[in-house]
């Protein structure tokens, strides 16, 4: 029932009713882009995990505060960027793990296509990739990356026509082909 409503339906009715399954929804649309997300800034499935499962527990906690008028997906995302923030803070005894956990090759790999952006992602800096997470993976637009990661639209624009430009230069065969 709750998968044709919007976003912003959806975070209306957690606000508005205490719909636990409108929460649900939002939990099942988000959960996946907010791990890769989070893995991408903590390097390490088990803060990641805990940082994804923080920032939906937040936007439970501050439902009230939630401004239909603005888009949700920004909204969350900034929540998710803080929680990150906040663990990479908090867990200092897990720096040692995410040193190792970044540089262990990916299990399995399904082709060497994807192990080669992979790598290339994992090459990029935190921003960088996170912005191209954010478009390319979460297919936001850049007016909403601005507001998820603090920056105007147009400067979001040009981070992330740079950080796809060193994606292209890691990973050649990623370059379109004329």
């Amino acid at each position: 029932m709750h998968h044709e409503l919007s976003d912003e339906e959806l975070m209306r009715r957690v606000r508005d009713e205490t719909d636990e399954a409108a929460l649900q929804a939002l939990t099942d649309r988000y959960a996946g882009p907010a791990l890769l997300l989070a893995d991408s800034r903590l390097k390490h499935t088990g803060l990641s995990d805990e940082a994804v499962q923080d920032a939906f527990l937040k936007i439970y906690r501050e439902r009230r505060r939630y401004d239909e008028r603005r888009p949700f997906a920004p909204w969350f995302y900034a929540i998710l960027r803080n929680a990150c923030a906040d663990h990479w803070r908090r867990e200092t005894r897990y720096r040692d793990k995410l040193e190792d956990a970044k540089t262990s090759p990916t299990p399995n790999p399904p082709t060497a296509a994807l192990d080669a952006i992979g790598e290339g992602l994992a090459a990029l800096s935190d921003p960088d990739r996170e912005i191209l997470i954010l478009r390319l993976v979460q297919g936001l637009e850049f007016q909403e990356i601005g507001c998820a990661i603090g920056c105007t639209e147009d400067a979001a624009k040009k981070r992330g026509q740079r950080a796809l430009k060193k994606l292209r230069s890691l990973v050649p065969f990623t370059r379109r082909q004329t």
